[in-house]
């Protein structure tokens, strides 16, 4: 399963530099990005979270999964866009490392974050987009055995993403791009203790946006 996610994401990385020549999609100088606006996308994520409590533990989990990402606002003005930006990702089974020391861990448990904000995004005019967000965001652990979830508190999240897209109708593009993502909290799981938890996250995403 991890070598099938490498290898899309490495794919996909080549689908970026080549896309125009391996679609062939003609492209208009004269279209703009102006009015409603509504971008989804979905990809593969590497994730790399650390949670600490202070002279008890640390705690690491890694891993590849899918992350989805819409983003939906309007033009305030041409190309350039402000929204409300809903981000999901898991990762299923991660590694976890428990004080340097690596522990089982089962596909059945997953770990993810989930992340509400708002942002900009920015078009040039060869429909390559820059786009940041900033939020709120909080870590989530599912159990699918026992089917049980919990979540952490919440804390300042950001994500930052850069892409590329082809018109393919008169509102319609689609394209692909590259997001880093970090979330940063205090959780108090009980008992008096407070987890010092954070995130990176490194994405690539295949984008279609309406607009």
């Amino acid at each position: 399963m991890k070598h099938f996610a490498i290898t899309s994401i490495l794919f996909l990385s080549f689908s970026v530099c080549h896309a125009q020549r391996l679609f062939d999609i003609p492209q208009s100088n004269n279209r703009v990005h102006k009015g409603f606006f509504l971008s989804m996308s979905g990809g593969a994520n590497y994730s790399a979270i650390d949670a600490d409590v202070k002279g008890q533990y640390g705690q690491s989990y890694t891993g590849i999964g899918p992350i989805m990402d819409l983003k939906i606002g309007g033009a305030i003005q041409e190309n350039l866009i402000l929204h409300a930006t809903l981000i999901t990702n898991f990762v299923s089974g991660p590694e976890i490392t428990t004080n340097g020391q690596s522990q089982n861990t089962s596909d059945n448990w997953l770990i993810g974050e989930d992340f509400l904000g708002g942002g900009i995004t920015y078009y040039t005019a060869s429909n390559l987009f820059f786009s940041g967000s900033l939020g709120i965001g909080n870590y989530r652990i599912m159990d699918t055995t026992e089917e049980t979830s919990v979540s952490s508190d919440g804390g300042l999240g950001v994500q930052l993403k850069a892409g590329k897209e082809w018109w393919v109708s008169r509102r319609w593009g689609l394209g692909f791009a590259f997001s880093y993502g970090r979330l940063k909290l205090t959780n108090t799981p009980g008992g008096g203790l407070e987890e010092l938890m954070n995130s990176d996250n490194f994405g690539i995403h295949f984008n279609a946006t309406l607009n």
